[in-house]
């Protein structure tokens, strides 16, 4: 069996700067290679110099690339424009990148197979099924006259994994395929692209943060940081043995089932009280219930987690406990007042006692504003505090609070990594001293090293500042390593609740013991 690609002494620049220094790797036809790392490590970086696509920006300065025994990169331009969609697929971790929202999911099959070869629109239709079915993609004609924004994530993702395959490439990248999934939706994802892998023999190369996903999928593991590749072999060595000591620090972050009680040193006061909290949207035939009647109690000094699947409801509540909607029904009450009966004008207070921090960090902040222009923003709002000196001195001591210099303050969301802008979101979080701070899937899209810094950081806030977390989140592996108690959702309802360690250990409902048989683990 030949090698698909072989990498040399790959240097790879973004314009003068060298972000990848001697990377070497082989991909054997029908094999797997998984390259993880932190953020910033450049595993992306190895993936668009592979795809030559100009947009990218990247430069190999030194070393060959060689597909299918060609170099790569004394390809001519039109070659490789065929060579890309028909012999080499691509997957991104958004499926925004890869889908038109304002267009229909066929239309976008259609002008791949087309862009490539001609072909009537009936065999096109027929491919197109086939590959669906292949995938066990089911309800394959809705799904062909629907709208990306009318699919779930996971489905988008699905979709655009076949919309990868219409060509049959030899080659699959798949850059973070999972990353923002919840685990039962992941694991389906992973499942898919076994299937691609045992049916077509089609060779992949995965980027991911998660090692679940590489213990499972991948033949040969990579592991990257600061632009080398500092282990490399087959996967089982490279993750039950790793040689280098970057890689045991990162396989040891990585969340791990506890099914002991956590340490709890909370006085029994009750901060925060949901009764009955439902929502529903739409009217007539098109009303929906996203939230069936929900209750539970926060404690003083707590972590609280709530799990469960995408379209669970989770993020819902937190909607409803922020005032950002309207609850159809319930209350939420905190000691001194009740949150879902707070007009517009009364609001300041709600956010002077809770505060959020958002899954999509970066998205969180003005893009136009430096991270402290937008948390001097939060603080006059709420506070009324107008001495520039002191506000300055204020964010400068919280900055190194959460890990950060004050330097990095005057920086705009997108110079920061998204460990660090996750960071930045926590310190304009708790500048306004929250009692209770709501952290929405604020982990989820972090490599692991980054989750384990910022899961610490929250656990020493809570400590220190004696704040209870409400902990949103679809991984039951990282909410048993940190929540005293959690809460499962599933389709609106709350249908498990209890202390953390006796959900994990002794499950009770179905619906959660398949999101435990769902994580996926080296």
């Amino acid at each position: 069996m030949g090698n698909l690609i072989e990498a040399k002494n790959l240097c790879i620049n973004y314009g003068e700067n060298c972000v990848v220094h001697d990377a070497s790797f082989t991909l054997a036809e029908g094999e797997v290679l998984a390259i993880v790392g932190e953020s910033g490590s450049g595993k992306s970086t190895i993936l668009k110099a592979i795809m030559q696509m100009p947009g990218f920006g990247v430069r190999v300065s030194n070393g060959t690339i060689d597909f299918d025994g060609k170099s790569l990169l004394d390809m001519p331009k039109q070659q490789m424009k065929q060579i890309r969609g028909k012999q080499m697929g691509a997957i991104f971790q958004n499926p925004g990148a890869a889908l038109n929202p304002i267009r229909k999911i066929n239309i976008q099959f259609l002008e791949t197979l087309n862009s490539h070869e001609r072909i009537s629109k009936k065999d096109a239709y027929k491919r197109i099924l086939d590959v669906f079915e292949s995938l066990n993609l089911k309800n394959g004609e809705r799904i062909l006259e629907s709208y990306p924004y009318q699919l779930s994530g996971g489905m988008n993702q699905r979709v655009a994994i076949a919309l990868s395959m219409i060509m049959r490439p030899k080659l699959l990248l798949a850059d973070e395929p999972t990353s923002a999934l919840d685990v039962t939706t992941q694991a389906q994802v992973v499942d898919e692209l076994l299937k691609l892998k045992n049916n077509f023999h089609t060779s992949m190369i995965i980027v991911t943060h998660n090692m679940g996903v590489a213990a499972k999928l991948a033949d040969k593991t990579a592991i990257m940081y600061q632009g080398q590749i500092v282990d490399y072999g087959p996967s089982q060595d490279v993750l039950r043995n790793p040689k280098d000591e970057y890689s045991k620090r990162l396989l040891e972050s990585i969340p791990k089932l506890i099914v002991q009680d956590r340490e709890e040193k909370t006085n029994g006061k009750v901060v925060l009280e949901v009764e009955g909290l439902s929502k529903t949207y739409g009217k007539g035939k098109n009303e929906f219930q996203a939230l069936k009647p929900v209750s539970f109690k926060l404690q003083e000094g707590e972590i609280l987690g709530i799990v469960g699947e995408s379209g669970s409801g989770k993020s819902t509540i937190a909607k409803q406990i922020m005032r950002l909607e309207n609850p159809t029904s319930g209350a939420v009450s905190t000691k001194d007042m009740v949150l879902t009966q707070l007009i517009p004008s009364e609001f300041p207070k709600l956010y002077k006692q809770v505060q959020m921090v958002f899954q999509n960090a970066i998205g969180s902040f003005d893009s136009h504003m430096k991270i402290r222009a937008s948390i001097t923003e939060a603080i006059r709002n709420i506070t009324g505090e107008k001495d520039k000196n002191k506000i300055n001195e204020k964010i400068n001591s919280l900055m190194e609070k959460v890990g950060l210099t004050p330097e990095m303050a005057d920086r705009y969301p997108h110079e920061l990594s998204g460990g660090q802008c996750q960071r930045a979101a926590v310190a304009r979080a708790i500048s306004l001293n929250p009692k209770i701070l709501i952290c929405d899937e604020a982990t989820s899209a972090l490599d692991v090293s980054a989750q384990a810094q910022v899961v610490k950081l929250l656990q020493q806030l809570g400590r220190e500042m004696n704040i209870s977390i409400i902990f949103i989140c679809h991984d039951l592996a990282l909410v048993s390593d940190m929540c005293h108690h959690v809460v499962v959702m599933k389709n609106g309802n709350c249908v498990e609740a209890g202390k953390t360690s006796e959900v994990v250990a002794n499950p009770q409902e179905g619906y959660t013991k398949n999101l435990l048989n769902s994580i996926l683990t080296i």
